[in-house]
């Protein structure tokens, strides 16, 4: 039987296609397919004598390649929508760089300072006639990078030596002395940019290694080690307080301030601070809990050279903040507080903030707080210590009004705070 052309098929004055080779058939065709093979030919028979899929899935192949051009397209446009490219004015190019696995060995050591090695740099600040030397990482291909507030505050000069051996002038653009984070920025665009890790999956026990850019050295100085803490509270030799760090126990010790501490994936998880605990600093983690009467807390390890770092993503929320505003405001609640002893967890049967001072121009006076009140929650994210207090407030934003759940007389109560910051 003779079938006429399918008015989308090209006219010719050939004999029309073989089944196998169109993308449809006529119903009288459907019994020879069906037996497996071409009218009039033998099925085709794999290995071991079973019969192989061979022609009848050809046009099947041929829709999947179909669907899976018209996926690809959409994805195509779909990125370059985000990109800009339809955009009438163009947009700032943002390149996010991807965690990919490495090995765990000595050369996985060596691949990582390989990989972060072109992302770090030598920071030189002037101050007074001295110099003082940090590693710093850039984060923004278009010269921004990331180092310690102490190594460059005050500084008269400051000069960054790239991993090409470039030797750029860089000025400040914003630093948090709270958080001994500064931002500097050198003219140069397309700079390689360090891969940014995932610190909320960060757990006790990784392994990780710290890199540091040392003067006249063509690479990168390693000290390999793991992660021993995460979300600590550190009090610090010159008064201050650190929250939320990192700890890392390191076969060798980071001679400069500002070693970037990275995952045995080669991507950076913070920033290591030359400051130092004082002696007395219990380095309460900020997820601490009642076990019976004993609230968690970590000590240092021994035999390593420990070292604490801020996690990345916190660092580079701050310095989004300074690049936009040239400072950092941060959410206060106005208050001073400390964690509850060990016999006042074991009362409360859970673990708080209580607070020591209520400072009588901040937003929990306003809202009726008083001293002596243990902070629980704050809209409805659990404190579990006075650190804990603190990283939630970096989630918020001035203005926003939050509900506070504390205790007083041992009466749970609600409270209705609206914040704001400071600098």
């Amino acid at each position: 039987m003779v079938f006429p052309h399918d008015p989308d098929d090209d006219a010719g004055t050939g004999p029309p296609l073989h089944p196998d080779d169109r993308l449809w058939r006529h119903p009288s065709e459907m019994a020879a397919a069906g037996r497996g093979g071409r009218s009039g030919e033998d099925a085709d028979v794999g290995r071991g004598g079973h019969e192989s899929a061979g022609p009848v899935g050809t046009p099947r192949i041929w829709t999947m390649a179909t669907v899976g051009l018209v996926v690809g397209v959409a994805a195509t446009l779909a990125v370059l929508s985000v990109v800009g490219t339809f955009d009438e004015s163009p947009v700032t190019t943002v390149v996010e760089q991807v965690e990919t696995a490495l090995p765990t060995n000595n050369e996985g050591i060596a691949l990582v300072a390989e990989q972060v090695g072109p992302a770090l740099v030598r920071v030189d600040a002037t101050r007074e006639g001295t110099t003082r030397t940090a590693t710093g990482v850039v984060f923004r291909s278009d010269g921004h990078l990331l180092t310690t507030a102490d190594a460059v505050e005050g500084a008269d000069a400051i000069s960054v030596t790239t991993a090409d051996a470039t030797v750029l002038a860089a000025s400040v653009v914003g630093i948090d002395h709270s958080t001994d984070l500064a931002v500097l920025d050198v003219d140069r665009d397309g700079m390689a940019t360090a891969v940014i890790g995932r610190v909320a999956d960060l757990d006790p026990g990784a392994q990780t290694v710290a890199l540091e850019r040392e003067p006249d050295a063509d690479t990168p100085a390693v000290a390999a080690g793991h992660v021993s803490a995460v979300g600590l509270r550190i009090d610090t030799t010159d008064g201050g307080t650190l929250h939320d760090m990192i700890q890392a126990a390191l076969e060798t010790s980071p001679s400069s301030g500002g070693a970037v501490l990275c995952s045995r994936d080669g991507a950076v998880l913070g920033l290591v601070t030359s400051r130092q605990p004082a002696p007395d600093s219990a380095f309460t983690s900020t997820s601490a809990s009642v076990e019976g009467s004993t609230t968690t807390t970590v000590a240092a390890p021994a035999g390593l050279a420990t070292r604490y770092a801020t996690p990345i993503d916190y660092a580079t929320q701050l310095a989004a903040e300074i690049i936009a505003t040239g400072t950092v405001r941060h959410t206060w609640l106005g208050v001073l507080g400390d964690d509850l002893d060990p016999s006042q967890a074991a009362a409360l049967g859970r673990s708080g903030a209580t607070l020591t001072r209520v400072m009588p121009d901040g937003p929990a006076a306003a809202a009726g707080m008083e001293e002596g009140d243990v902070v629980l929650a704050i809209d409805g994210v659990q404190v579990t210590s006075m650190s804990s207090l603190v990283v939630a407030l970096r989630s918020l934003g001035d203005g926003e009004t939050v509900s506070v759940s504390y205790v007083r007389d041992g009466q749970q109560r609600h409270a209705m705070v609206t914040l704001t910051s400071r600098g």
